[in-house]
C-alpha cells in the first residue's frame, strides 16, 4: 500500500489500520522459531510421533511409532497394529531404556493418544511432563518428523534396491506382497540404526546420535537389508539340513547385538536368530530401469559383515 501510494504520487496519513476482511479470510500462521529448546543431557526430553496408518507390514503392523531423543538426535521405533497401543510401547520403550532412566518430558502432538486420561495419568505417576504442540503445528515436533521421513525414505531406497539384485525373486517368498511392499516396516527400522550409528551435524563434533547417548562408539558391523544369507534350523531327521535360507531386515530390540530378525525365503514368517552366515557371494545388482529420482541415502552399505554363529532361533509368524 505505501509502495502504490508513493508512486501514484499519494500522501498517506495517519496510522494504517488493519482490514479487518483480510484478517477473516486470510488468517495468520505465527512463525515456529527455527532454534527451539533443546535438553543438554541425553534423555533429558524424548519427542514421540506415529505415522498414519500404512499396509499391513510382515508381522501385521499399519503405524510407526517413533521416539527421539532431542539432546543426542538418538531414535528408536516400533511396529503398532492400533493407535490404541500407543501407550503399550510408550511404557516398553521405556522398559527397554531403563538404564537411562526416566525421561524428563515428552514432546507430542495432541492427538487422541497422547492427550487420553489413560496416557495422561501414566506420565504423571511416573513423574514424566507433558508438553504438546500448538494445535494444527507440527513444526513444534519436527525432530521426530523429520526422523520418521529420513526412516520411511530411507527403508524404500532399500526395497528399491531389492529391485536391483538380480539373484532375488520377491515373488517366489511368501508374504511380502508385491514388489515387497509390506516390508516397509522392516526397512524404516533397518534404516533408523544406520541413522543412529552414521555421524550427525546436530550433534557436537558431529558425533553419531548412538555415541552422544550412550558415551560410547557405536558397533561397526553393518549388514545391508535383505542380504542374502542362511541360518540354522532344528532338523528332523539326521537326512534333513540344517539351514534354512533367509534375509537379513534389521537388528532386534532387547535382544545382545548379535541377534537379527531374519525372514525365511520358504516360509515368509520372520524369524529371531543368533545363527545365521551372511552370503557375501551373492550376486552384483543389476540396473533396474525406469527408476525416477535420487537420493543420498545409502540403501545398501558394504561390505557385509557375517554375524557370529551361535545357536538361538525363535519363529514369529
Amino acid at each position: 500500500m505505501h509502495e502504490t501510494a508513493k508512486q501514484q504520487g499519494v500522501r498517506l496519513v495517519r496510522e494504517m489500520q488493519p482490514c479487518v476482511g483480510c484478517v477473516e479470510a486470510k488468517g495468520r500462521r505465527a512463525p515456529v522459531p527455527r532454534h527451539g529448546t533443546r535438553s543438554a543431557v541425553p534423555f533429558g526430553k524424548v519427542h514421540i510421533d506415529l505415522t498414519d496408518p500404512l499396509s499391513d507390514a510382515l508381522d501385521g503392523s499399519r503405524y510407526l511409532i517413533m521416539f527421539v531423543d532431542i539432546a543426542s538426535r538418538w531414535q528408536r521405533g516400533y511396529g503398532m497394529r492400533a493407535k490404541s497401543d500407543t501407550l503399550k510401547f510408550v511404557q516398553r520403550f521405556l522398559a527397554g531404556m531403563n538404564c537411562m532412566g526416566t525421561p524428563g518430558c515428552f514432546r507430542m502432538d495432541n492427538g487422541d493418544e497422547f492427550a487420553g486420561s489413560a496416557f495422561t495419568s501414566f506420565c504423571d505417576a511416573a513423574d514424566i511432563r507433558r508438553e504438546y504442540t500448538s494445535p494444527d503445528t507440527p513444526k513444534q515436533n519436527t525432530v521426530v518428523e523429520s526422523a520418521i521421513w529420513r526412516a520411511m525414505k530411507g527403508g524404500h531406497a532399500a526395497r528399491r534396491h531389492i529391485l536391483a539384485m538380480g539373484h532375488v525373486d520377491l515373488s517366489s517368498i511368501p508374504n511380502v506382497g508385491v514388489n515387497g511392499h509390506r516390508l516397509w516396516l522392516a526397512s524404516a527400522l533397518w534404516a533408523f540404526a544406520c541413522f543412529n550409528r552414521s555421524a550427525t551435524k546436530a550433534n557436537l563434533g558431529w558425533m553419531s546420535p548412538f555415541e552422544a547417548f550412550f558415551g560410547r562408539k557405536p558397533p561397526l558391523t553393518v549388514v545391508p537389508f535383505f542380504q542374502e544369507g542362511m541360518m540354522r534350523v532344528k532338523r528332523a531327521t539326521k537326512a534333513d539340513v540344517q539351514s534354512a535360507r533367509c534375509f537379513y531386515l534389521h537388528g532386534a530390540n532387547n535382544h545382545s547385538t548379535s541377534t537379527a530378525v531374519v525372514l525365511r525365503a520358504d516360509t515368509g514368517c520372520l524369524a529371531l536368530t543368533n545363527n545365521v552366515w551372511v552370503n557375501r557371494r551373492a550376486g552384483a545388482p543389476a540396473p533396474v530401469p525406469d527408476i525416477g529420482g535420487v537420493s543420498s541415502v545409502t540403501a545398501a552399505p558394504s561390505p557385509a559383515t557375517a554375524v557370529p554363529p551361535l545357536s538361538t532361533t525363535v519363529l514369529v509368524c
